[in-house]
């Protein structure tokens, strides 16, 4: 009951949390194997994060961007949604993670600078272009809004990058009551 709320609010940090915990309860051996999985390969995962970012980073210093850049891991349940759906084993689940960037940059730039980073991008790597979303142009009824691809990294493997800003990064996590917070400086 929760969880799908949270999300119909832009709760998304509160409702992979909520989603999580009810699979935990619910299905302790799934969980426990995802959990499990996770946890054997994240030394990997990490080399392969910094091995990705590891360019962008660098052109986005050139760029003179103010950003953060880190990888994500996906949540346990949304894994097991995959699982489930795509009739595959956690081990050929290919995005266990995402690339977020993160800009610090004005209200009135936002478009322009999170298209001019994804464009920068797909000078490193090829896009996936069915994998292309673009909530900057029309929000999710949510509020969400962000650029997300999917790409062609190092060893031939796909890597999801969300490209968003503060402000956007704020409303996704914290949901439209953090729009007003941010909007008001608080």
């Amino acid at each position: 009951i929760y969880a799908p709320l949270a999300h119909r609010l832009g709760l998304y940090e509160i409702k992979s949390e909520l989603e999580d915990l009810a699979l935990k309860y619910t299905q302790p051996e799934t969980y426990a194997t995802i959990a499990n999985g996770l946890k054997e390969t994240k030394r990997e995962r990490t080399r392969y994060i910094n091995e990705f970012i590891k360019p962008i980073k660098e052109e986005l210093i050139k760029m003179g961007l103010t950003f953060d850049i880190y990888g994500r891991p996906k949540s346990i349940n949304s894994i097991w949604n995959k699982i489930r759906t795509k009739h595959v084993t956690f081990e050929e689940v290919y995005d266990l993670f995402a690339i977020r960037i993160v800009l610090d940059t004005e209200y009135e730039k936002e478009k322009e600078d999170c298209w001019k980073v994804y464009s920068m991008i797909t000078n490193f790597y090829r896009p996936s272009p069915d994998r292309l979303r673009d909530w900057l142009s029309v929000p999710k009824g949510n509020g969400y809004e962000a650029l997300h691809t999917t790409v062609m990294g190092p060893g031939g493997k796909w890597v999801e990058v969300q490209i968003k800003t503060k402000r956007m990064n704020a409303i996704a996590e914290k949901g439209l009551a953090a729009h007003w917070k941010y909007k008001e400086g608080v």
